[in-house]
């Protein structure tokens, strides 16, 4: 039987989770894109330089069939361009178009500086608790999960 005071902070924290995860929804419907889409660009934004889609789906932790979707609707609506791959590089770099810095900059810009202002209301050491702690509960839920499927069968 599970620590009912465990459990009860268990279902607060997945109800933040799943409500932070709605909030993002909730900007990427505002903005006119799939959650996919949005997430694309302000990834792109993040690496401030062309990627490759193994990037995306790397920084993501999508599905390649996913980010593959939506790189397609993005090339086809005039936001994204593919570009030669490098000598050696396997994949071909995705860059924003002109009309792709602009969807970004309204849209994955915006964001950041609202994620900016949120994260800044904390003190650094807030700050610094904030996402250690956060990297501590992922490090402990894949130990978990390492424990849970030696158990599974195949």
């Amino acid at each position: 039987m599970s620590d009912p005071i465990l459990r009860e902070s268990l279902i607060r924290f997945n109800r933040i989770y799943r409500e932070t995860n709605e909030f993002y929804h909730t900007l990427a419907r505002r903005f006119q894109l799939s959650d996919c889409a949005f997430w694309i660009l302000y990834t792109m934004r993040e690496f401030a330089a062309p990627c490759t889609q193994a990037e995306l789906c790397t920084s993501l932790c999508l599905s390649r069939q996913t980010i593959n979707s939506a790189i397609q609707q993005l090339r086809k609506a005039g936001y994204l361009d593919l570009l030669s791959a490098p000598d050696g590089r396997a994949g071909k770099p995705l860059v924003l178009t002109q009309v792709g810095e602009a969807l970004a900059a309204r849209t994955a810009d915006r964001v950041f500086a609202l994620e900016e202002d949120a994260l800044g209301r904390f003190s650094p050491e807030e700050r610094e608790q904030f996402l250690a702690l956060n990297q501590r509960y992922l490090h402990n839920l894949r130990q978990s999960t390492d424990t849970l499927l030696e158990d599974v069968p195949l």
